[in-house]
């Protein structure tokens, strides 16, 4: 009995490690995906910032930051999206005066 109790406590243990190392190969995962979009076209003098999703989300978007701070998933594929990342590129470029 003692025995059995030895060898299942041994394969639990091993058991852990293994998972352990697995998970510490597993690949990185994005740091902020969208599944869920805002439906109607944001403000565009709310918006204070724009970037990408990383490619490894399952979904291609555009994440906005406006004023208050906080962040809107948008789809990358709406003309409105496109437009305001374009001048939100074309703006920070721009050399001040």
């Amino acid at each position: 009995m003692v025995t059995a109790a030895r060898v299942a406590c041994a394969l639990l243990i091993l058991c852990t490690l293994c998972w352990h190392s697995l998970a510490q190969r597993a690949p990185a995962m994005p740091d902020k995906c969208c599944f869920t979009f805002q439906s109607r076209r944001i403000r565009r003098a709310n918006v204070v910032a724009c970037y990408p999703t990383s490619p490894e989300c399952p979904h291609q978007a555009v994440i906005f930051r406006v004023r208050s701070g906080k962040e809107i998933c948008t789809q990358a594929s709406r003309p409105w999206v496109k437009r305001y990342q374009q001048s939100l590129q074309v703006s920070s470029f721009s050399i001040p005066s």
